[in-house]
């Protein structure tokens, strides 16, 4: 068997390249990309844990682990493993999977540029983390991709608001190594440098100062028809200037567009390099001259080539450089530069070719033309064009020109160079600058002559047209020959040794413009001259060219000089075309070149030749030399002969200091080997001059276009030096300047001051001399040369210690530039002796000055001595070190120049932290600590304490601070409280220090994102604290200072509770870098704590209760040892005040105080609060007995308080959550007021409870809650202080205050009832007792407005419901409790269902409303229950008067109740087709903590009650319902005739059309046999109760009918006829029930029927209420609560319609419900239904308003009524629920196991989905039917008990249906088989109701087999009408498995129907009602219809869909269309699905 084993270390880390899942109780899962540390491994199994979750172990496959190279330590039990990689990698990895839990959440609160931002940045990340690990690149690249890697981690960070990550050289720093201050400073660069860096991640260049630029350029591809061999030329130019200020870049291609050099095919590319800062800033152009090379004059058709080519002119291109700039700005990263087309342009006058570029860049169009390009010339380098112009819009047949792409590099070109090696490897051509660069490189050698062919003028002579001219120019040695190879026309090509000009056409007055590059050695300069020669190029005579003259001039002049820098003009010697210029002396020596040369005559005749010269011709041209070894200067070339000329010596020497600096640094070698030897040839008489042009050379070189030549200083000091005497001179003259400057005027301090400038190079120069003085004489005057060395830092010292304004600039100079001699010294003295030059120098300085820049200078100078090596030599350390300080120390304390200072001292601690980490230096640092200690800690304590904070010295004065205590050990601290002997120094010291630790630990000093330098702080307060609490604890505790005491503990809570050290809070990644490096800082300083707690002893007392607050605030800390050790702290507390005082009153006072204050502040948790209250009780348990009870009885407050305060805090956000903080905040406010009585906290929560009302525009509730401080308040003259809500005032006043307060609250929540005894209290407080009559008047308006606004306003109807919440996971205030709410107006069950869902996100809204077990009460799920609760109306002696307005009476029935009901039906027996005689009602009666509507719109069930109510008792209910309604409409029409009769004529039509289908046969067949009174003989008086109520309804049908009658309009007169024939048949029909007893209670009953005795007749009848979602004053509104009506159809199926929406669901268990003890016991034991069929549906139904509330709650106290209480524990009744009426319209959550087939409630629980709708298509409604829905009574009762809606109708709108049952109907074909069986699955049209015409009657019987299916046969065939209802369409195979699932069980389900709500409106409109078929008639039934006709279908009003209730005014205009327009459309096609809740959400 396989045992488990220790992996080796290269099997220690690994990688999860899968997802894994385990089933094993021991495993683990893994997620791809995790990491994992492997403990053990067996047979293909490790055993190990994710590095995310280190705390659970267990096992893995090995398969989905990937092994990598990791470092293991400490291997054992408590080995830690990192992965062996890039530390780039690393960070990268990490970055990727922090930045993806937050792009997630990017995603989910729809930050969309951000996570796509972040997304693009990831995605770079992965690709260069990939290239990175590829190990395919050069170290080059490397460095290059990490620093852009951690650029783009860096902008990434800063973007997401994560931390700053400190870095140096890309490399995360290392803390370990690294001082505080260093650490700050490298935060800043970072800071700066992610702030500078670009969106796309990538640094910008930064802005230190670049001098040299270059320009890389590519020609990609000509595309120009040239025709022939061409010649481009690309040059800068200055169009400011009008200058070239480059060379020119030499391109030749062949006539078909190649490279003639076929090796440059892909690299056509130059660099224009040495361009300055100056040169950018001009108006800089890139300019192509183009050139064919070919014949005079072209001709496309020729091919044939000439023997002589000559240069044409063809056009020009021209591109701005800005273009450049701006396209590489916009560049990305890594993207290749970008392509720009230069067009090319030809001049109307080929004249005009030397300036074509002009006319282009100034846009003179007029002079040139844009060449055209054929498609054929086009070529490209390669022979493709460019992806980005063959993209363009146009065709590539339209370019012109030719594609380039630039781009600018920066740097010098050495750099460059590096940085780009791939460029300079192909080949790429330098073009330089015509000039020297801005900055001249040493070892630049440069020796090149620029010479421009300008212009020229020839005589025409005797022919009509001008000359072809062609210049040819040669450069001849001094021995005539020709130079070869030394022109160039431009780089890129080879050198020529002739060069030969463009040819204009006939033209005697040539301008070239053309630039010529002359490269002569040397030793050939020196009598070398330029020849031009001039030739005609002929048309005529082919291959010609005549010469006709020439002009030459020599590149010297007489004096040594090079040819000035300027325009020359040359004569032009004419010449014969066959002369032999045999040797050039023949004209050098006898003719002038230019008017500026006087050598020879005019003329010269050799052999008969002359050259004659016409003053008319002249030739110009213009030179520049670029020379390193050639100068134009005399007095340089003066000084370099200074032999030649001893007198001229001086004069030369001060003539020198004018020469310009190129020329010195061209010749400094020379220029100092020159000066050195004069003066050692005269030092007494040169010394002194010698050395000020020593001083000025020197002074020049430190210029920044000069500096580097300073190298070549430095190498010529080293290498070439040879003065060996001058030591003495320079030493001498050094003094005698320092000195003088002392005594004499400004002009002396001048030279001083620049000789103190070349201090650096001067005293170079004096060791060197005494170096080399002392090789060549063996150390001799050894001694002499320390005396004068030390004269000379005497006079430095003097000057120094001068306190003399005339002075300044020149000590501000001397200390500017002194470090720079430090190395030097050490050449030649000690480490000793050179610190005490420097440390005398610094001392000689007053400290009591008061000039700025002298002591700003004087700081600078320590800065600089602090970074020499000197600094860090500990000999020398030793002496500088207490020099520095002193005047460190001095000038922090006076704050002078503390920036400056600050940084010197932040330079130390840098530099001993570096020491620190050498072992061999530990005694050293020691001591340089301690001398730090002695001399700036306690200062730097007290300049933090005063330090501006928002200054830039305050971060890193403090970072300071931190270093200096970082540095410090045990043994400083030591040393430190040992030196603080007295008392009050040492208590004051420990004062400052907590006050300054609480200013860190605040950390305002360093922003937000800087982690690291937080925790460092953190970490250095958290050490010094452990050492300064001792000195506390032996010094300051037996001589208590509370003072001191407090401020600790005070420092201490506030480091535990900062920001920074809660963990919790941060990212995982965060969290776990902070606890790998400091661990959880909080625990050591709560331990900390708790044993300073503990040491105070019986000072205890003295911090009670001040402490308490503080330790509370720790004890939140999420951490749970802590917690654990804090939390007996308030016992000790309690203990410690209880043994004093004899209570813990200011305790607990003080505990709750502090605690709603903190869990505000979003701290503490459940953890919390279960520790808080075990660890306590568990103390207090251990007590006393004394006073245990009542500690107890705190700690159970406390902890009632916290579950309060917790959930309050979780609801505080969010707009979704508003009703759940308004009950956390009534909790809180009960807690505060019953269980603790702490008045000010429950004031404080009133108005908190208040404010949120108000903001949800709640204004009746908020009246309520205003109303609990007015009920506090008393009408007395008190003053009270004042509070945040009110000034201080008598209390009278208050309460007067709040009351107007409320009753303007009352009166825009319309609750005027509410507001008017307010109003009566105020009124009698004005008259009686204040005598404020204009109140009094006020007041009184405003109560008659009450009244009146209650008779006029119309007040929309608030619906009610039962809402039950379940699990342990709901708030404390919710948990496993049940409430009312009232929803709001015209407020739909889905709609509230939807409300509650947004709420709670999570819950699983129940589909049923059986009660629940223990095991959903105790889960952790939430479970939800919602169904409809019918309110039970408290004023029933109002209801039950008739006179009194329907408008008054309608809001008591829903107003000031706090008794609700709500029914389901409980069928008992045995199965009946006649449902009526089985039919029981369940009735639940809940009572809330408190009436509706008050401080909140929901209140607690406090009580549940639950009783039945017997079949003869609901119909008793349903007829007088319906006879109440038909009285009130008929009292309405006849006190106003001029209302409409729709409604009375539906009523009306709806009850004498049902009877006449037998609707009152079904409660004769069911009540009125004898079989039921001989089996029920204790229900007599019932039955006559009944049979009264059913002729009353005779009675009031003929009084009906009378009004109609005379009422009706002529369109309703046919109608009206049909009824009044029906209500005749209905009549003969109770009057051939040959029923004595029911024609005598009808003529008994006729005689009550006036209004009174009618109202006493019936007011013992029970009743269940009006569902509040239906407004009482809307007689619509009441017609569709209409009692049982069977209905007659006329379409092709038969249907019956209800109107009345079923009750809701009750919770009380099945076992609770017993029968009436009034009944028999055979009723009460009757037997369970057996037949397990769906029929026990929920029942809705009114209360009347004359019935009394006891009537309708007592339990069996009515003999009538048969209410009783339950009492059979073991009923097993089949109760169903209805899914309509418990969830949320599309919930799909259900309660798991309540689909059972076994449940003992129901054979079937309900659906699994609510509603149990399958999928739907087309409109907004619809319904299905069930296949196997049969036509039996039970199933039939089952599927419309699913069937009717909860929701109420708005007023002047007709119901619609919304869900209905279907049954197996028959096909109304005659002969036809039965229509298939309808299924949830099909969607059907809405059923129309049928209009009057439709009058004949359908037969809906039909016989059941004993399975309850359909016998077809028995149906008799009925002759089809026109259909009114469009056809079913057939049942989709595909849809038949989900009618079981969507049901949760095999087998029929019930069926139901979804009809098409009303078409919903847009805002502010009435919605549009559908219409139906014309002739339709609309019939609107109560519930009990149901249970007359099995086979009927019916129609809830609660389908009626209202976005908004229709205005009053709506109403009246539509109630005369409402009965003609209800339902004219056509039956509806398949409605659209409705989205599900779970889908919304």
């Amino acid at each position: 068997m396989a045992t488990w084993s220790p992996t080796p270390p290269h099997k220690k880390y690994g990688v999860a390249i899968d997802n894994y899942v385990s089933k094993l109780p021991c495993g683990v899962n893994l997620q791809i990309g995790e990491t994992v540390q492997i403990l053990e491994e067996c047979a293909g199994w490790y055993r190990g844990f994710s590095l995310r979750n280190k705390e659970k172990k267990g096992v893995f496959p090995a398969s989905y682990v990937h092994l990598k190279e990791a470092k293991v330590e400490n291997i054992g039990q408590y080995e830690t493993v990192s992965p062996v990689e890039n530390p780039t990698v690393l960070e990268v990895t990490s970055v990727l999977r922090e930045w993806g839990q937050m792009w997630k959440r990017l995603y989910v609160e729809r930050h969309s540029q951000l996570f796509h931002t972040v997304k693009k940045l990831m995605l770079e990340l992965i690709q260069m983390r990939r290239q990175l690990m590829s190990g395919t690149l050069t170290q080059d690249q490397i460095r290059e991709l990490k620093l852009r890697i951690t650029s783009k981690i860096d902008w990434g960070n800063r973007k997401l608001g994560l931390d700053l990550v400190p870095r140096i050289d890309g490399e995360v720093v290392d803390v370990d190594r690294t001082s505080a201050v260093q650490l700050y400073q490298v935060h800043i660069r970072s800071q700066q440098d992610t702030q500078n860096s670009s969106s796309r991640g990538t640094v910008r260049k930064s802005k230190k100062k670049v001098l040299s630029h270059h320009l890389y350029f590519i020609l990609k591809n000509f595309a120009c028809n040239v025709g022939e061999d061409t010649d481009i030329f690309f040059s800068l130019y200055d169009a400011i200037e009008n200058k070239f200020i480059s060379e020119r870049f030499h391109v030749k291609l062949t006539k078909n567009g190649l490279p003639v050099n076929v090796e440059r095919l892909h690299s056509l590319s130059a660099f224009f390099i040495d361009l300055g800062n100056q040169d950018l800033a001009r108006e800089l152009y890139m300019v192509a001259h183009i050139f064919r090379i070919g014949k005079m004059v072209y001709s496309s058709g020729e091919s044939k080539k000439s023997s002589v080519q000559y240069r044409r002119p063809y056009g020009c291109a021209v591109m701005s450089i800005q273009e450049v700039l701006v396209a590489q700005a916009d560049q990305s990263e890594g993207q290749e530069d970008k392509e720009f087309l230069m067009k090319v342009y030809s001049c109307n006058n080929e004249n005009e070719m030397w300036q074509l570029h002009e006319n282009i860049i100034r846009k003179q169009l007029g002079k040139v033309n844009l060449q055209g390009s054929s498609y054929d010339t086009i070529v490209s380098f390669p022979l493709l064009l460019p992806a980005g112009l063959q993209a363009n819009n146009r065709s590539s047949r339209d370019l012109t020109g030719m594609v380039v792409s630039m781009s600018l590099l920066h740097g010098e070109l050495a750099q460059v160079r590096q940085e780009n090696a791939f460029l300079f490897n192909k080949g790429v051509t330098l073009v330089r600058k015509l000039g020297f660069s801005d900055v001249i490189m040493p070892g630049d050698i440069r020796n090149d002559l620029y010479v421009t062919l300008e212009r020229a003028e020839f005589e025409k002579g005797g022919k009509t047209t001008g000359k072809n001219v062609e210049v040819t120019m040669v450069v001849l040695g001094e021995d005539g020959e020709v130079l070869q190879e030394c022109i160039s026309l431009g780089e890129g090509e080879l050198y020529t040794s002739e060069y030969q000009s463009y040819v204009l056409y006939h033209n005697n007055n040539p301008r070239w413009g053309e630039t010529i590059k002359l490269a002569v050695p040397i030793d050939k300069f020196y009598g070398s001259h330029l020849r031009f020669e001039f030739r005609h190029c002929s048309t005529k005579d082919k291959d010609v060219k005549k010469l006709f003259a020439f002009a030459f001039t020599p590149l010297m002049i007489g004096d040594g000089t090079t040819l000035q820098d300027r325009q020359h003009e040359l004569f032009v010697y004419k010449c014969e075309e066959n002369v032999k210029f045999h040797s050039p002396a023949m004209y050098l020596t006898n003719l002038p070149s230019s008017g500026e040369d006087t050598i020879g005559t005019i003329g010269l005749s050799e052999g008969g030749a002359t050259f004659p010269r016409s003053p008319k011709e002249t030739f110009v041209i213009s030179t520049v030399v670029c020379s390193t070894k050639l100068t134009q200067n005399v007095d340089l070339l003066g000084l370099l002969k200074w032999k030649a000329h001893p007198d001229r010596v001086q004069d030369t020497l001060q003539r020198l200091t004018r020469v310009d600096g190129e020329d010195i640094v061209k010749f400094l070698h020379d220029i100092l080997d020159t000066l050195f030897a004069i003066m050692d040839e005269n030092t007494e008489k040169y010394g002194k001059q010698v050395f000020q042009v020593l001083v000025f050379i020197i002074d020049m070189l430190h210029s920044e276009k000069f500096q580097h030549f300073r190298e070549v200083l430095d190498t010529y000091i080293q290498k070439h030096f040879a003065g060996a005497l001058v030591y003495k001179e320079l030493i001498a003259s050094f003094k005698r300047t320092l000195d003088t400057s002392v005594t004499s005027g400004m002009d002396k301090q001048e030279q001083a001051q620049n000789m103190l400038k070349a201090i650096e190079y001067i005293f170079k120069f004096i060791i060197q001399s005494r170096v080399l003085y002392g090789r060549a004489t063996c150390g001799q005057e050894a001694e002499s040369f320390k005396d004068d060395f030390m004269t000379m830092f005497t006079s430095i010292n003097r000057v120094l210690a001068q306190p003399v304004e005339a002075l300044l600039q020149v000590q501000v100079t001397l200390l500017k530039y002194f470090h720079s001699i430090y190395d030097e010294l050490l050449r030649l003295f000690d480490l000793h002796e050179v610190a005490r030059f420097i440390a005398n120098a610094v001392d000689s300085i007053p400290l009591d000055h008061n000039m700025t820049l002298l002591n700003q200078t004087k700081l600078k100078c320590i800065e600089h001595t602090i970074k020499a090596n000197i600094f860090r030599e500990t000999v020398s350390r030793a002496i500088l070190l207490s020099t520095c300080l002193r005047h460190l120390s001095h000038h922090m304390r006076q704050k002078q120049e503390l920036k400056l200072g600050v940084a010197a001292v932040g330079d130390i601690i840098i530099l001993i932290q570096e020491l620190s980490h050498d072992q061999s230096m530990s005694s050293v640092v020691q001591e340089n600590v301690q001398l730090l200690v002695d001399s700036l800690l306690e200062l730097m304590f007290q300049g933090v304490m005063t330090i501006d904070r928002t200054g830039e010295v305050a971060g890193h004065y403090v970072s300071c601070l931190i270093g200096l205590l970082g540095l410090m050990n045990e043994e400083h601290y030591r040393c430190l409280l040992e030196g603080l002997t007295d008392r009050k120094k040492l208590r004051d010291f420990l004062l400052r220090i907590f006050i300054v630790f609480r200013e860190l630990v605040k950390q305002d000093h360093f922003p937000r994102d800087w982690v690291t330098m937080r925790m460092l702080t953190n970490n250095v307060v958290l050490t010094a604290l452990q050492y300064f609490s001792q000195a506390l604890t032996e010094t300051f505790l037996f001589m208590f200072d509370q003072q001191l005491w407090s401020s600790y503990f005070g420092l201490a809570v506030a480091f535990l509770t900062q920001a920074s050290l809660q963990l919790e809070s941060f990212t995982e990644a965060k969290r776990n870098k902070i606890l790998e490096k400091y661990c959880d800082m909080r625990v050591p300083m709560g331990f900390e704590i708790l044993s300073m707690w503990q040491s105070l002893g019986e000072h205890k007392l003295n911090f009670l209760p001040g402490m308490v607050g503080s330790f509370l605030e720790i004890s939140l800390v999420p951490e749970t040892e802590l917690r654990k050790a804090l939390i007996p702290v308030f016992h000790d507390m309690m203990e410690c005040e209880q043994a004093t005082r004899g209570s813990f009153k200011e305790v607990e006072c003080e505990m709750i105080d502090k605690l709603d204050i903190l869990i505000s502040q979003d701290k503490g948790d459940d953890e919390y609060r279960e520790l808080f209250h075990s660890i306590l009780l568990d103390r207090v348990q251990i007590e006393n007995a004394d006073w245990q009870e009542t500690a107890g009885s705190f700690v159970n407050s406390m902890t009632r308080l916290l579950e309060r305060l917790l959930d309050y805090r979780h609801v505080m956000k969010g707009s979704e959550n508003r009703d759940k903080r308004m009950g956390c905040t009534v909790s809180l406010l009960h807690f505060y007021h019953s269980d603790i009585q702490r008045e000010e906290m429950y004031i404080r929560y009133i108005y908190k409870l208040h404010d949120m009302h108000k903001e949800a525009e709640n204004y009746t509730e908020a009246g309520f809650t205003l109303l609990l401080h007015a009920h506090m308040l008393n009408w007395t003259c008190l003053m009270l202080p004042d509070d945040e809500w009110y000034p201080r005032q008598q209390e009278r006043e208050r309460k007067e205050k709040i009351y107007v307060m409320v009753i303007e609250y009352f009166d825009k929540g319309k609750s005027w009832e509410n507001g008017i005894p307010l109003c009566k209290e105020l009124a009698e407080q004005y008259e009686k007792k204040s005598f404020e009559y204009a109140k009094l008047s006020h007041i009184l308006q405003t109560q008659a407005h009450f009244f009146e606004n209650i008779l006029t306003e119309l007040r929309p109807e608030r619906p009610f419901y039962r809402v039950g919440y379940y699990g342990k996971k709901f708030p404390f205030f919710l948990r496993n409790k049940t409430f009312v709410y009232q929803g709001q107006p015209y407020e739909k069950i889905q709609d509230f269902s939807q409300r509650l869902q947004t709420e709670f996100p999570n819950a699983s809204f129940m589909t049923h409303n059986l009660p629940l077990d223990d095991e959903v009460i105790n889960s952790d799920v939430e479970y939800i229950q919602i169904c409809k609760a019918t309110p039970v109306p408290n004023d029933s002696e109002i209801l039950q008067d008739q006179t009194v307005p329907e408008k008054i009476a309608s809001y008591y029935r829903a107003n000031n109740i706090d008794t609700f009901i709500f029914d389901r039906p409980v069928h008992k027996g045995g199965k009946d087709e006649n449902l009526f005689k089985n039919m029981w009602l369940e009735r639940t009666i809940m009572v809330t903590t408190s009436t509706l509507p008050g401080i909140l719109k929901w209140f607690e069930v406090k009580s549940v009650q639950v009783v039945e109510i017997s079949p003869i008792e609901t119909a008793i209910q349903t007829m007088d319902n319906m006879n109440k309604e038909l009285r009130s409409l008929i009292h309405q029409h006849t006190t106003d005739q001029t209302r409409g009769v729709q409604i009375l004529s539906m009523r009306l039509n709806g009850v004498i059309d049902a009877a006449v289908n037998g609707g009152i046969s079904k409660y004769q067949e069911a009540f009125f046999e004898d079989d039921y009174i001989n089996a029920h003989p204790e229900d007599q008086q019932l039955v006559q109760r009944l049979k009264g109520l059913v002729m009353e309804q005779v009675s009031v049908l003929e009084s009906g009918l009378a009004i109609h009658g005379k009422l009706a309009p002529a369109e309703v007169v046919p109608l009206h006829r049909k009824m009044v024939e029906m209500f005749t048949a209905m009549k003969a029909s109770l009057a051939g029930q040959n029923s004595p007893s029911l024609w005598h209670t009808q003529k008994r009953l006729s005689v009550a029927s006036a209004p009174g005795a009618l109202g006493q007749r019936s007011s013992s009848i029970p009743s269940i209420p009006p569902s509040p979602e239906k407004k009482p004053a809307s007689p619509l509104s009441k017609s569709l609560q209409s009692p049982l009506f069977p209905v007659k159809t006329t379409t092709s199926k038969t249907y019956a319609i209800s109107t009345q929406p079923p009750a809701s669901v009750p919770t009380t268990p099945a076992s609770a419900v017993a029968p009436s003890p009034l009944l028999p016991e055979k009723r009460r034991n009757s037997t369970p239904n057996t037949n397990n069929t769906p029929a026990d549906t929920p029942v809705n139904q009114s209360v009347p308003t004359h019935v009394s509330r006891d009537s309708v709650l007592r339990h069996g106290s009515d003999p009538s009524l048969g209410i009783t209480r339950t009492q059979s524990p073991d009923r097993t009744d089949n109760i169903l629920t209805r899914s309509m009426d418990v969830i949320p319209y599309g919930t799909t959550n259900r309660h798991p196991g309540t689909g059972s087939q076994n449940s003992p409630r129901s054979s079937w629980a309900g659906p699994t989905v609510g509603p149990p709708i399958p999928p739907r298509t087309g409109l907004k409604g619809g319904f299905s039917l069930n296949s196997t829905t049969t036509s039996s009574a039970s199933s039939i009762t089952s599927s419309v008990s699913q069937a009717g809606g909860d929701d109420s109708v708005p007023p002047a709108l007709p119901a619609r249906v919304k869900r209905a049952s279907a049954v197996s109907l028959q096909s109304l074909d005659s002969g036809l088989a039965p229509s298939p069986p309808l299924t949830p699955n099909r969607a059907v049209p809405t059923p129309a109701s049928l209009q009057s015409s439709d009058t004949s009657s359908i037969s809906s019987t039909s016989s059941t087999d004993t399975n309850g299916s359909v016998d077809s046969s028995t149906v008799p065939p009925i002759p089809p009408k026109p259909s009114k209802v469009r056809p079913l369409p057939p049942v989709p195979t595909t849809l038949e498995p989900q009618v079981s699932k969507s049901f949760g069980r095999q087998g029929p389900q019930p069926a139901f129907f979804d009809c098409t709500p009303l078409v919903p409106a847009k805002s502010g409109q009435t919605p549009r009602i559908p219409e139906i078929p014309e002739g339709s008639q609309s019939v609107y039934m109560s519930p009990s219809s149901v249970y007359m006709f099995p086979t009927s279908v019916y129609m809830s009003p609660s389908s009626v869909s209202l976005s908004s209730p229709p205005p009053l005014v709506e109403k009246k205009k539509n109630q005369q269309a409402t009965a003609q327009q209800t339902y004219k459309s056509v039956p509806r096609p398949v409605p659209t699905p409705r989205k599900s809740v779970s889908d919304n959400r």
